[in-house]
């Protein structure tokens, strides 16, 4: 039960940040001084991206999910403050807020990935 609480609670976490970047593909949340279509054609993928993330843990019950949108979000988180080196401003409040529910994501993925399975077969008796 807590497995599909903490997968549900992922998702929602999921489809919240693809909101956040479908807003800033919509030029509704300005987060560099100079928002032309690259960042909207960034905003759109990254936002497609985190509801394919919801949508799957959602339906797919695997650790190998899991684990995969584990790496995908320290992936995501490292390379927010790897590029925001180079833009200006470097660092704004939408994208650091952004980051909150990715930790998050980050957080919930790793204790589903490293929680230990239970087997459906009771206790094996031997003869």
């Amino acid at each position: 039960m807590r497995t599909n609480r903490a997968r549900y609670f992922a998702a929602a976490l999921a489809a919240m940040t693809a909101v956040g970047y479908f807003l800033i593909a919509a030029h509704v949340l300005p987060v560099v001084e100079n928002m032309d279509r690259s960042l909207t054609v960034f905003g759109l993928i990254a936002g497609c991206g985190f509801m394919f993330v919801a949508v799957a843990l959602l339906f797919v019950k695997r650790r190998i999910v899991w684990i995969l949108g584990a790496l995908l979000q320290v992936f995501v988180i490292a390379m927010y403050f790897v590029v925001g080196r180079d833009r200006t401003p470097h660092y704004e409040i939408w994208g650091l807020l952004l980051r909150i529910p990715q930790v998050l994501i980050l957080v919930t993925l790793a204790y589903l990935s490293m929680k230990p399975t239970r087997t459906s077969a009771g206790p094996q008796t031997r003869p």
